[in-house]
């Protein structure tokens, strides 16, 4: 692997922290202009973050072109530092699994901290799901890419709906914002304490997190398709050769830009045949799953493009210096993540400023921007001095289970 150029004199493989920069950076936008609710707000909550046209403006933006693409980039990223960490493991003829399988626990603990703030968190889903990936790392690429095609093609989801329709599985995995238990929720963030919020997000959160990922919405499955799209791309050592692909890049985002439009439109006609009149969208029957499924596509075509757009950009040497910049952020992405939650939660929920439904889609916008412009800066000044970011440092030791050194 240090034979091919995009790899730094450290090892890091600059192109891939970069990227993994550019997507939490749209985690943190789509997380705060939702202002970290984690969860289907009650309607006068909706509609104090809309009350002007640019702000309903930019909702819409949000939703077309950040919500469930940078949460697609995010999940293939850990599947591809997943092959890194175990093809570099084997390299030096180490057996990784297990230390990876514990190191798994370690970030489900950082996780579940991480979860009582914000019922949103993605760690606890990556945690359990990565202990999946573990299994295929031997599988042939090509029955792996089969799988995530067969998963992207919406087969968990058609199972689910066959077996419960479009009712909850689990116990209180009802999102409906009026009823009581999800109503606490929302009063403990406009008015309660932190540890109310605790109190609503360490069970009632995860089972309303749960029902979400495994019912006919599916993005557990989505999810671990992106872990195996991430491990395939290791395998395939596509950042190791941008340069000798970039042709490749380039026809494969054309390739994608044709996809998501058509999937898109497939997408805008199967969800007209099941909208009601004053009801919208009924979402037990068929076409209303299949109409899901073209708009996951839709959200994985745009993704591509975003991919292939970064990759292209970032070989040409001005590009390139642009965004290395984000190098650094996406290098602390854990710290960054979980630093992102608590500035937004102390922000919005009443145990800090308390300001959630008092700003709107455009003033939160600002700040999401802000947030992530400040955390470049101050990754950046931190690895001047320390080797990992504080989290990460925290998880490496733990992984190896002695003090990793820390500074330069």
């Amino acid at each position: 692997m240090t034979e091919m150029a995009p790899v730094s004199s450290t090892g890091r493989i600059d192109v891939i922290d970069a990227f993994r920069g550019f997507a939490l950076a749209g985690i943190v936008l789509a997380h705060m202009v939702e202002q970290y609710m984690g969860a289907q707000p009650p309607a006068d909550l909706m509609a104090s973050l809309t009350p002007g046209i640019f702000d309903k403006i930019v909702f819409g933006l949000v939703q077309f072109f950040v919500v469930g693409k940078f949460f697609a980039l995010f999940s293939f990223l850990f599947g591809l530092s997943f092959f890194i960490q175990m093809d570099r493991a084997a390299a030096k003829s180490v057996d990784f699994r297990g230390r990876f399988i514990w190191r798994l626990a370690i970030l489900f603990l950082i996780g579940y901290v991480h979860s009582l703030f914000y019922r949103g968190d993605i760690l606890t889903i990556y945690a359990p799901l990565g202990l999946l990936l573990v299994l295929f790392y031997n599988v042939r690429s090509d029955l792996i890419l089969a799988l995530a095609a067969i998963i992207v093609a919406g087969a968990g989801r058609y199972a689910v709906f066959a077996l419960h329709g479009d009712g909850t599985i689990l116990p209180y995995g009802d999102g409906d914002a009026e009823l009581p238990r999800n109503a606490a929720y929302f009063e403990a963030l406009r008015n309660g304490s932190l540890r109310d919020v605790f109190a609503a997000n360490a069970v009632h959160g995860h089972l309303l997190k749960l029902e979400y990922q495994i019912g006919h919405i599916g993005r557990w499955y989505l999810t671990f398709a992106y872990f195996l799209l991430g491990l395939w791309a290791g395998r395939s050592r596509l950042f190791l050769r941008i340069d000798d692909l970039h042709r490749t890049f380039k026809k494969t985002l054309w390739v994608a830009l044709a996809c998501a439009a058509g999937s898109l439109v497939l997408a805008g006609f199967l969800f007209s045949l099941v909208v009601v009149p004053d009801e919208g969208p009924q979402f037990d029957r068929w076409p209303a799953m299949f109409a899901l499924t073209a708009f996951d596509f839709f959200n994985l075509s745009l993704s591509v493009v975003y991919l292939c757009g970064f990759v292209l950009i970032f070989r040409r040497p001005a590009g390139g210096r642009m965004l290395a910049k984000l190098a650094p952020y996406g290098r602390m992405a854990l710290s960054n993540y979980v630093i992102q939650t608590l500035l937004g939660t102390f922000l919005l929920y009443n145990w800090g400023l308390g300001l959630i439904g008092r700003l709107t889609n455009s003033d939160t916008l600002l700040i999401a921007l802000a947030v992530v412009a400040l955390q470049v800066v101050l990754s950046t000044l931190w690895l001047r001095r320390y080797r990992f970011g504080p989290l990460e440092w925290l998880w490496r030791s733990g992984t190896y289970l002695r003090w990793q050194p820390l500074q330069r």
